[in-house]
């Protein structure tokens, strides 16, 4: 059975991010956000604390919980949507995230 557009897009993905070796993958999903589309993945460390990913992209300091970072997910994409109706590309807003996490 041939692949989907999006099921091959996934499995590039994750061909190219791996998570840090101190942490395990507890979810990840391909999210729609302005016609774009994100890889999201969810990361808990040995203290118990979530980090997310979009694309790659750490969103900064860790989250207590898993209820946390959905949480705080929901209002990225909302920000990402918005910046998107504004011209601002996914690629821009995403490299100053990574920039102010550094």
């Amino acid at each position: 059975m041939a692949k989907t557009w999006e099921q091959i897009t996934t499995i590039l993905n994750e061909a190219k991010f791996k998570l840090p070796r101190d942490q395990k993958e507890v979810k990840k999903s391909t999210e729609k956000v302005g016609g774009k589309t994100l890889d999201v993945r969810f990361g808990e460390d040995k203290r118990g604390k979530v980090h997310v990913y979009i694309d790659g992209v750490s969103m900064g300091d860790p989250y207590k919980n898993m209820k946390e970072a959905d949480k705080e997910m929901k209002n990225i994409k909302n920000v990402l949507k918005q910046m998107g109706e504004e011209n601002i590309s996914k690629e821009e807003i995403l490299d100053v995230i990574q920039e102010t996490n550094t």
